[in-house]
C-alpha cells in the first residue's frame, strides 16, 4: 500500500512525501527542492555546526565507512531520541547513505541524494527497512525536519517540532 498525500507520483516535488509499507517493511520518500546550490545544501546537512540550527547535534565521522550520532534532542548520548549509524557512501555535494539505528527499532537505511535543479537544488531522501508500524511517524517526521530544513535554507526562523509534528504525522495515514 502506497499513501501519497498531495502528490500524485514520488516524482513531484512539493512537501508531502510517500509511504510504501509491502510485505518486506516500510520505505518512506521524499522530493524536494530548495533554494540554494548543492554545495550549500550538502554543507547544511553535513557540518554539525549547521545542522544543529534545524537537525540537532550532529556527531561523528561522515565519510564512507566512519559512524555519526544524531542527537534531536538533548545533546546527550543517553538522551531518547539519538539515533546513530555507519555511514556507507558520502560523495560530497551529491549522495549520503546511512544506516539508521534508534533506540527500540530495527536497524534500517537512508540515502539522500542531491542534484542541482534550476536556480536551486532537489533533495531526495529515501529511508528503507522500516518496520511497518513506524511508517506513519517517519513520514510525519522526516516531513517535519525537511520542513525545518526549508526554514533554515530560506532564512525564515526554524519552526518547533511539536508545532508541526501532530499535524504532519496525520498526512501518513497507511
Amino acid at each position: 500500500m502506497t499513501r501519497t498525500p498531495g502528490n500524485p507520483t514520488p516524482e513531484a516535488l512539493g512537501p508531502d512525501g510517500t509511504v510504501h509499507v509491502d510485505a518486506e517493511g516500510a520505505r518512506v520518500e521524499f522530493r524536494r527542492r530548495y533554494p540554494c546550490t548543492p554545495e550549500d545544501l550538502w554543507s547544511a546537512i553535513t557540518e554539525p555546526a549547521r545542522a544543529r540550527r534545524w537537525l540537532g547535534a550532529l556527531h561523528g565521522d561522515l565519510r564512507a565507512g566512519g559512524s555519526y550520532e544524531l542527537r534531536m534532542g538533548e545533546d546527550r548520548p543517553d538522551a531518547d531520541d539519538v539515533a546513530h549509524g555507519d555511514v556507507l557512501v558520502c560523495e560530497p555535494p551529491h549522495v549520503l547513505e546511512l544506516t539508521w539505528s534508534f533506540p527500540g527499532e530495527r536497524t534500517s537505511h537512508v540515502r539522500a541524494q542531491l542534484e542541482a535543479a534550476g536556480d536551486g537544488a532537489v533533495l531526495t531522501l529515501v529511508h528503507t527497512g522500516l518496520e511497518p508500524a513506524a511508517a506513519r511517524g517517519y513520514g510525519g517526521g522526516w516531513h517535519v525536519v525537511l520542513d525545518q530544513l526549508d526554514d533554515d535554507r530560506a532564512g525564515r526562523p526554524v519552526r518547533a517540532w511539536d508545532a508541526l509534528y501532530d499535524e504532519r504525522r496525520g498526512r501518513y495515514d497507511v
